[in-house]
């Protein structure tokens, strides 16, 4: 809901005169994972505005208020800077912004990938795999690519009640936009001159030749001194 600036909102025994509810949490560990994983995407979404999570007294996120590609490297390690690639498209149908992560950045596990719809983050099969189609050839079939993509829509065009935890949406041009986005990032990647990387596996033509440290002998030319091209008669 909407509330003044400066609002504070804490929470305590949210669950403490309800058993029946305490029966559906996990463990302490699990449950903070997912209320981190949460706070991760709200802040993605609104990085102009300052935010701050604690856990037991101590302080696990302090964000000022910054630009998206400083609160993503402030939220995954400074070292994301240096793999970010921006995308950027504008069109009738939707709006596309955000950063996709370089192919030497890409894992085998898909947690760096966020995708939003008006500033509310979403899970899309269809988006994601338009996503992966742009990087096809360019990473291993195994790994997931990084990104963090926002999308600009009108609402009348979305629907978000299809899903009790309002993280599916479904778009009346679904098509449209899976061209479009698979389009943008593909522009992206040949804009930065991204070409695939060597460093997931090693060449496996490479193998034979260093086995067992084995020597490499220089190849032996044969060479007929007596050949001449315009003589017909064959030379021996």
């Amino acid at each position: 809901c909407m509330c003044s600036n400066g609002t504070s909102i804490k929470m305590k025994n949210l669950f403490y005169n309800v058993p029946a509810r305490r029966n559906f949490l996990k463990s302490e560990k699990v449950e903070m994972r997912h209320i981190t994983e949460e706070f991760i995407r709200i802040a993605l979404a609104y990085p102009s505005i300052k935010m701050k999570l604690s856990h037991n007294s101590n302080e696990i996120f302090h964000l000022e208020k910054t630009n998206l590609r400083k609160r993503i490297v402030k939220i995954i390690g400074g070292r994301k800077n240096e793999s970010l690639v921006p995308i950027q498209e504008t069109t009738s149908l939707v709006e596309i912004e955000g950063f996709i992560g370089k192919p030497e950045s890409a894992k085998r596990t898909r947690g760096e990938q966020y995708l939003f719809v008006n500033n509310r983050f979403i899970k899309n099969n269809y988006l994601n795999h338009a996503i992966n189609k742009a990087f096809e050839n360019i990473i291993p079939s195994n790994y997931f690519p990084s990104y963090f993509i926002k999308l600009i829509i009108n609402p009348e065009l979305i629907d978000v009640n299809i899903h009790p935890t309002k993280t599916e949406v479904k778009f009346e041009n679904e098509k449209e936009i899976y061209a479009i986005l698979r389009a943008t990032i593909k522009r992206s990647l040949g804009q930065y001159n991204i070409a695939p990387s060597l460093d997931f596996s090693q060449e496996i033509s490479f193998n034979s030749i260093f086995e067992n440290n084995r020597e490499i002998k220089e190849p032996k030319i044969k060479i007929n001194k007596l050949y001449n091209p315009f003589n017909k008669d064959k030379v021996v």
